[in-house]
């Protein structure tokens, strides 16, 4: 009966075994399959990368290539800007003048003034008020977007007006405006 036993656990043991190698050469089989390609498919995925690549070359020639004609726009655009010492006078009398073309109030029209030594030019926040009907709204903003002068609009609140003077449906608009003035 001991023989049995003995005979019995060997099998077992021996049985474990080849199931541990069974799972082993299943595991490895596996991903040999899944990983092997065949010489084209390495061939064409490296086709793709080289032209790739190649695209990746030409673009940035392409930018190499421009890059003094950008300067010279980006030097016309600077020429073009009012200088430093009429800017708060020209930019103010075009906004009163859009004011009055529209038939709108400005109210509160302040400014701050930013360095920017790299450029050799002044950025100006413009922080106004201006009260009138919608359709004036309209029109004053889509003045400063067709003005020969630069104005970056980074926010409008519209609100109505609470002091209920002015058109049937009065409107007042807070601007915060960016413009630039080239140094002399």
């Amino acid at each position: 009966m001991r023989n049995f036993y003995l005979k019995k656990r060997i099998i077992l043991a021996s049985l474990g075994l080849l199931l541990v190698a069974d799972a082993a050469l299943a595991y490895f089989n596996l991903k040999m399959n899944t990983a092997r390609e065949t010489p084209q498919q390495v061939l064409a995925a490296e086709t793709r990368q080289l032209k790739l690549l190649k695209a990746d070359v030409e673009r940035a020639a392409a930018i190499q290539k421009n890059i003094p004609e950008v300067l010279k726009k980006f030097d016309a655009f600077e020429a073009d800007l009012p200088p430093a010492s009429k800017g708060y006078s020209v930019i103010s009398e075009e906004l009163n003048g859009f004011a009055r073309d529209t038939h709108l109030l400005i109210g509160d029209l302040r400014f701050r003034e930013k360095e920017l030594k790299e450029h050799n030019l002044d950025e100006v926040e413009i922080e106004a008020t201006v009260a009138g009907d919608y359709n004036g709204i309209v029109r004053f903003v889509n003045h400063l977007q067709r003005s020969k002068n630069v104005y970056i609009v980074d926010s409008l609140q519209l609100e109505s007006d609470p002091s209920g003077q002015g058109p049937a449906n009065p409107l007042r608009i807070s601007l915060h405006l960016r413009t630039y003035f080239r140094k002399v």
